[in-house]
This record gives C-alpha cells, structure tokens and sequence, in this order.
C-alpha cells in the first residue's frame, strides 16, 4: 500500500495543484450575466436571461431610497440561544472550585463580556453595520455589529485585560467552555428583508424563479432596467459570507470531477503510466494555460462584446490544447482532452452548451485528423476540418434551437474561421513545450524519419549491413504498430536509430562482416576470447546511448537503443563460453547478458521483437510459410517466457495481432520467385 501511495503522490499532487488553480482562474474573472455592466435604454447583448431564483422588484424611484432605509437594519441575522449561556456558567462553577480567586474574578469578566450582548460565530470584528438577534419567533434586538464579541475579540479582550500570568488559563477556559449563543442564520435575513420589504412596501411585483426577464437584442427598457438592478441587489443580499467560497467549492468539484475522469481514461488505455509525472504535468499545463487564456481573454473583451453583436467568445481557440495533447501524445489524449478542456471553458462562456457543442464536437474531429502526422501539410489539412467542424456544429445547434435561417447569429461563422487560423500557432508552440518539458512531439519525430540524418548516414557509410536492418526493423516496427494502435511514428523512428552503437565497431557485427570484407571471410570474433567477444557486442548498446545523448535525440528513442535487447541473453557467445569452459560459466553469466532494463512501453516492446525477428529470420534456411509461422510463434513466447515483456502494457490479443502482423510482414520479405528460363541461344 505504501508504494502505491508513493508511485501516485507526484500525480496527485500535480492534479490537485491544476484543480485548485484552473478553479481560482475561472471563478475570479467570472460573473453572472446579471453583474454585468449595462446600461438602461441600449440593447441587451447577452444570451437570454430567466430569473434564477424568486426575488421581488423595486418601485422605480424609490428603489434606491426603500433600499438604504432598509439595509442598515438588516445587516446581519443571528438566531440566539439563551440557555447557551447558563449551560456554561454552569459547567464552569462545576470546575472553578479549583482555580485561584484571581482566575475566578477574571473567567467572571470574562463571561459578562461574552455574553452581555452575544457572542456570535462569525467573524464580525472588521466588519460595520447593525446586526438583530432573533431570540424566538417574536423576540428581536437590534444591535450594532461592534458590540457583538467573535472569537477574534476574545483573544484581543484576553491579551488586553487579563493579566499576563493568567492568560493561558483564560484562553484554555475559552476554548475548553464558552460556546457562541448567537448563530448566523442567512434565511433568516432573507425573510427578515422580506416582512420589512412588504411593510414599507418598496415592491412592485414578484418575478418567479424561471420567468424570462429579457431576451437577448431585446432594448433595456426602465422597467427591464429595475428588474436587473432588484436582482442584481438580491442576489448580493442571499449569502453575504459565503457566496463565493460555497462557488469555489462547487467549481472545484466540476473541474475536479472531469480531469479525474479524463485522467483515469488515459491511465486504464495504457496511455500514462503511474510513475510518469511528466505527461500528467505537460498535459495539465496545457489545460491550464488554455483556462488561464480564456478568462483573461473574456475579461478583456468584455466592453467589447457589449457593444457589438458579434459572439465574441468563439474567438477564442480552445481547440489549440487538444491540438497539442495529440501531437504530443496521441489522437486518444487529444479526443478526451477536448471533450474534457471544452467543458471546462464553458463553465465561464456566455453560451456554455452552445460553446461546448461548437468548440467540443469541433476539436474532437480536428484531433482525428492528426492521427498520422507524417507531413507539415497535414497540419493545415487538419486545420481545415476544424474550420468545417466550426460551421458545421454553428449552423446545426442553431438551426435546432431557432428553426430559422433568418436567426442564425452569422457573424459568428467569419469568427470561427479566423478562430481556426488562430490555431496556427500551435506549430511554433510545439518547439516551446517540447524544450520547456524535455519531451518530444510528433513534429520531432517526423524530422527525424529523414535519413540524411548525420548518424543514420554514418550509419549507411560504415555499417550498411546494420544501415539495411535498421530500415528492415523500422518498417516492420511501423506496421505492428498501427496494427495495436501504438504510436506508428514512434516506432519507425525508434527503429531507425536502435543501433547507432554498432558504429563503433562495425566490423564486429554479423550483418557487416561481409559486407566490410566484400564478400571474404574475415570475422575478427575467431581471435577472440567469448567474454571479449561478448563485451563488444554489449558494448553496442551503451555507446548508442552515448551518441543518442550527443545527437539530442528524443528521451524515446533513447529508451528504445537501451531497452531493444531487454536483459537477453548474448546467445552464440555464452553457448562458445559454456563449451570452451564450463567451469567459469555460472560466475560470469552476467557478462553475457544485455544490461537492460526492460521495455516498459507498447512502442519499446514492438522494437524489440521486431529486432529480434528480422535478425533471426535471416539465419532462416528455406523460409517456408509453416516454418516462418513456427519461428514467429516460437521467438516472441520465448520473450515471454523470460519475462522480458513483463513491464510492457501489451494483452494477450494484442501479442496474438502481433504474432500475425510479423509473420504477414516477414512472409512478404521472404517470398520466392520462379526461376527464371535461360535464353536460347542465338544460331
């Protein structure tokens, strides 16, 4: 249990970080639309507006006269509870036979100063204003707030008044016995503003929750006018203390609530693994960015979008986040990063459906465009479908609320296109995140498929043996991998540069001896001992990643050069070892292992079977399709066998899919030809 708390505490702590923070963000710049600026006589911009709850609407003129001559009264409202405070007395007389007459006399005054008006449990020692303390249906005291005492004027009247000496016992009585007989009630107020409301008759009707207050384009009239202002006042008045707290924790849970789900989503597909923080915190960063954006962004075009009839809002590109998640990660990561980060953002729109169906829907059809990226262009191409996916979505959802053409907001369409183009950005983006998380994207990868690559040219010049087996395993590599649906561009890349290594001795590697001898048969490994021999071999992988590092290329490709032999076996020189002296075989075992570790991805273990495939089926001796299938079978249940898949996110079907890709593939590789028929001599 502790492990798992450990391997999970970094990705805890990473998400409950983003929760707090995208919340804060959304909330600090979000209002009700009622809280927003207007002004009477112009148009009503925003969507259309139903009363939230019942309030009651002022008489025009004497909205602001009923209203100042209520609120110094109706501050706040506490409910009090007289036998609170001979509970006490009580339980302290029980005690205080035991304190010293000086304590006595202090814990006396100190109970008259609690209780002489109330003792109430809110802090109310900055605050101004009148407070009523409501003892039963019909009892009500009004008192001005200053001569209640909270928690916080208890601990000044101790540290002021009592002795230094007798201080702890004073504050050890105030928290071990006094109880607040005056609790804040924020119904009561509300019903107290009410009864006064009505009796000094301020009010012209009632607007029940529901009822339609003004419809959007519809001109803010004086009677509209005071219908806004009476709900923007009762909406201030419903939860003074705690409106925007209780808002916060709600938000909390919304926000919290659809990242859980997104990332639970993303570990059970295999896409993050548990002690992986780096693409939970390169993937919220970008959540986080994109909220931190959309409320500076709606903050800032506020005015704007009240003098316009333009929905400014679809502006705004969400669709770049999930852009970035599929070409960091996956069209997977990218498809829930849009259905997660739409929902979101919407919480703070003007038009929240309207936006998460436009912007959602939109961003989920862009990311499956992107699901091979193997060109530049491809990008743009998927840029146009995003803009198609915005008309699209526009014109349906309004079609469907409106049934007219003639309703449609077209303005929006030139906005959506431009929002598209916006999205552009992305590309450059890529550059930044990628050195910012050490990671690498699909654009990287892409520039590394080109073989003029300084290491993959050495590679052709001094090794073409290997050179050609790194094309083989590569291809293979690719087409195992779209087969199970792993990352195909990561695999052909990690497979072009798997063994860079064999650069430093070339002529030591099976595949090149012929090939570097031209055709003799020169192999140096005759002259040398089997843990020589081995030592060179393993020596393959560790300078591969000395060159990996050199070259920069991506932490990827770098675990696939370590990972690519597992901890196999160097076989043909330990079986040489076992043969020429079996007495030292069990003490140097290790020398003729590969060093490891293990692959612990889908792409890592695709590399290496299709390494050790491609290589051994060459050693094949009239490949028939039985024997082909045979030996398929046979080399990846002994990687099985060995456990050098263990680590790997592979199911059995997907290792039987494998099994059949390979064997298709390879069957292709090795097909026959029918000879061909000598030419007849010319006469």
């Amino acid at each position: 249990m502790g492990s798992n708390l450990k391997r999970w505490l970094p990705v805890a702590g990473v998400f409950l970080g983003y929760v707090l923070l995208s919340s804060g963000v959304l909330l600090y710049w979000y209002h009700p639309m009622y809280l927003t600026q207007w002004q009477e006589g112009e148009v009503w911009t925003y969507r259309d507006l139903f009363a939230p709850f019942e309030f009651r609407v002022f008489r025009g003129a004497q909205e602001g006269q009923a209203w100042d001559s209520l609120a110094p009264s109706l501050t706040l409202a506490f409910e009090r509870d007289t036998l609170v405070r001979q509970q006490v007395t009580q339980r302290l007389s029980e005690v205080s036979q035991g304190f010293s007459p000086g304590l006595r006399s202090e814990v006396a005054r100190l109970l008259r100063y609690a209780y002489r008006f109330g003792y109430v449990d809110v802090a109310v020692a900055d605050k101004r204003g009148q407070a009523i303390l409501r003892g039963g249906s019909s009892r009500e005291e009004v008192l001005p707030l200053e001569a209640l005492v909270d928690s916080q004027r208890l601990e000044r009247w101790v540290a002021e008044i009592v002795s230094e000496s007798r201080q702890d016992s004073v504050k050890w009585v105030v928290r071990t016995f006094l109880q607040p007989d005056c609790r804040y009630d924020p119904n009561a107020l509300h019903e107290l503003l009410q009864a006064a409301a009505q009796r000094s008759s301020p009010f012209s009707t009632t607007i029940r929750k529901g009822e339609l207050i003004v419809r959007r384009g519809q001109l803010i009239s004086s009677e509209v006018a005071q219908k806004l202002r009476s709900l923007s006042l009762a909406y201030g008045s419903l939860h003074p203390f705690n409106s925007r707290l209780l808002s916060f924790l709600g938000l909390v849970g919304l926000v919290g609530l659809l990242t859980f789900i997104a990332l639970q989503y993303l570990y059970v597909a295999k896409r993050f693994q548990p002690e992986e923080v780096r693409p939970v915190l390169l993937l919220l960063s970008v959540f986080l960015v994109t909220i931190v954006g959309a409320s500076l962004f709606l903050h800032f075009t506020q005015r704007w979008a009240e003098t316009t009839q333009y929905p400014i809002h679809h502006l705004f590109p969400v669709a770049m986040a999930p852009i970035m998640a599929a070409i960091f990660f996956d069209d997977r990561v990218g498809f829930i990063s849009a259905i997660t980060l739409s929902a979101q953002v919407s919480l703070v729109m003007e038009e929240p459906v309207e936006f998460f169906f436009v912007h959602g829907l939109s961003s989920m059809l862009v990311v499956f465009r992107l699901r091979v990226l193997q060109r530049r262009s491809h990008f743009l191409y998927a840029l146009g479908t995003l803009a198609l996916g915005y008309w699209v979505t526009f014109l349906g959802y309004h079609l469907f609320r409106m049934g007219s053409f003639e309703t449609i907001p077209w303005a929006g369409l030139p906005l959506l296109l431009l929002n598209a183009l916006l999205c552009l950005m992305g590309y450059p983006l890529v550059y930044v995140l990628e050195r910012l998380f050490r990671t690498s994207s699909d654009v990287t990868f892409l520039e590394l498929l080109d073989l003029r690559h300084p290491l993959l040219r050495q590679l052709a010049e001094k090794a073409p043996g290997t050179y050609q087996h790194s094309l083989a395993v590569a291809e293979l590599a690719e087409v195992a991998a779209q087969k199970i649906g792993a990352h195909s561009l990561k695999a052909r890349v990690m497979g072009l540069f798997h063994d860079i290594g064999k650069l430093e001795n070339p002529s030591f590697f099976i595949e090149n001896i012929s090939a570097i001898s031209q055709g003799g048969v020169s192999n140096p490994h005759y002259y040398l001992s089997p843990r020589e021999s081995a030592a060179i071999i393993r020596r393959h992988v560790e300078y591969g990643l000395e060159l990996a590092r050199k070259y920069n290329l991506p932490p990827e490709v770098v675990a696939g050069i370590q990972t690519h032999h597992g901890t196999t076996w160097i076989q043909y020189f330990w079986e040489r070892q076992k043969r020429e002296a079996p007495q030292e075989a069990s003490s140097v075992e290790a020398e003729f292992r590969y060093p490891g570790p293990l692959p612990s991805t889908k792409e890592e273990a695709i590399l290496m079977l299709a390494d050790s495939l491609e290589a051994s089926t060459r050693a094949l001796s009239d490949p028939t399709p039985e024997k082909l299938r045979a030996h398929v079978r046979s080399l990846i249940q002994q990687r099985i066998a060995e456990g050098q898949l263990d680590r790997a996110p592979l199911t059995f079907e997907q290792v039987r899919q494998l099994e059949e890709v390979f064997y298709e593939n390879l069957l292709n590789r090795h097909h026959t030809r029918i000879p061909y028929p000598e030419p007849s001599p010319v006469r």
